[in-house]
């Protein structure tokens, strides 16, 4: 008999490549049967999606919600109707409850205990907020191993007006304490960092790797790729997402632009925000795409590019550098995140140390200008893809893991 399970995230196609949407076949393959349920950016027609929460004005209270939490220094304490979501008609149905992303703005962690007490849980940390005081990312700060408290970065996300990370921490903990949940987590480092945590005690933890479809995501023709985009003939190409969230390390990455020898000239081919490249207009081709779901874009990039940066200041997995290794192109990274692991570097990847702009400056120099050893690099790269990142490896893990939970909770 099939097993049914309710994915619930903020989102469904934005986040889609993690928050089970893209998975949902696969799973299907594994006698998995899944629906979705999202609060803030419900964009798909599909009939297996559905809106959580969906009462009379329940986004303006969230909102106003919201703005009391930040006005009070608190995050994800004040939404009450997360304790009504056991009685929503998908999580009744489901056999099991997968959470994603349920940190940004719209649940109360208070709710799991009550939650996870009368539905099966797994529960996907994608980044490590569910171990700190307020943040997202803790960088190179270590209070979030202690118990939080005097934080010196109150300002990254999720920002606070004055110090409540012990507050929060001690929170988290007695929530954690009561709450009945498995806990998956992508990458090494992400289970390294959890098992580092004084709030993880009470979890089990499983690795599973995102995976991607190798058959969409391959080696493509790069020549018609960069005509396709209007790359200029002769130029090399570097691939990136450009956010100017302070963890995705846009400034470094603008900084070691700067820094290459005056005879190097690029096609710098940027996805999400437009305009950081300005600056080097008339020097380097700048071709951003903005945000973007054109997938077939995507992949023209991947395919033309020599090689994807993400110097990420933090990153607990990484998608797009998988996306990368699959289209056989290796990734340029920092040490200290999930990402010289993810990318198997030196051999294929190529990591350097955490913000050093002069270091990733001369990485970038040197795989641009040895163009056999960025093809080698990218030929392992994809050998590596086709190892670990097959995305019906990650369904099979993730239906794996379903049956062991359900079949736990059946003795």
């Amino acid at each position: 008999m099939p097993t049914n399970v309710v994915h619930m995230n903020s989102g469904d196609l934005i986040g889609r490549r993690f928050n089970g949407y893209d998975l949902k076949p696969y799973l299907e393959k594994n006698g998995v049967n899944t629906t979705q349920l999202v609060y803030w950016n419900k964009q798909s027609d599909a009939d297996f999606v559905s809106r959580a929460f969906d009462y009379p004005y329940s986004r303006l209270l969230t909102r106003i919600l919201t703005k009391i939490e930040a006005r009070h220094s608190l995050h994800a304490r004040l939404h009450m109707h997360s304790w009504t979501l056991p009685y929503h008609r998908k999580v009744r149905e489901a056999d099991l409850i997968h959470l994603h992303i349920i940190h940004d703005g719209y649940f109360s962690l208070s709710a799991l205990p009550y939650i996870t007490h009368r539905k099966p849980t797994v529960w996907t940390w994608h980044d490590p907020w569910p171990t700190t005081g307020h943040c997202i990312y803790p960088l190179d700060c270590t209070r979030w191993k202690t118990g939080c408290g005097a934080c010196p970065k109150l300002s990254i996300p999720f920002a606070m007006l004055k110090d409540r990370t012990a507050e929060q921490f001690a929170w988290k903990k007695r929530v954690y304490k009561k709450t009945k949940a498995e806990i998956v987590v992508a990458s090494q480092w992400m289970l390294d960092m959890a098992r580092s945590s004084p709030l993880a005690a009470n979890f089990n933890f499983t690795v599973i790797p995102f995976g991607v479809d190798l058959e969409r995501y391959k080696p493509g023709d790069r020549l018609a790729a960069r005509a396709r985009l209007g790359v200029f003939p002769g130029r090399p190409v570097v691939f990136l997402r450009a956010s100017s969230t302070p963890f995705k390390g846009l400034p470094e990455f603008l900084n070691a632009v700067e820094r290459l020898d005056p005879d190097l000239q690029l096609c710098i081919i940027s996805l999400q925000e437009t305009g950081h490249f300005d600056r080097f207009i008339g020097r380097h081709q700048i071709i951003e795409f903005g945000w973007t779901n054109d997938e077939d874009l995507l992949l023209d990039a991947y395919a033309a590019c020599d090689f994807f940066a993400m110097p990420s200041r933090a990153e607990a997995f990484g998608l797009m550098a998988i996306e990368a290794m699959a289209c056989g192109r290796p990734v340029l990274s920092f040490d200290g995140t999930s990402l010289p692991g993810i990318t198997f570097a030196p051999t294929a990847g190529v990591s350097v140390p955490n913000g050093n702009n002069e270091a990733l400056s001369l990485a970038m120099q040197r795989l641009l200008r040895n163009p056999v050893d960025c093809e080698e690099r990218g030929r392992l790269s994809r050998m590596l893809a086709e190892r670990y990142y097959d995305i019906r490896d990650q369904a099979r893990l993730t239906a794996d893991l379903y049956r062991r939970i359900l079949g736990k909770d059946m003795v």
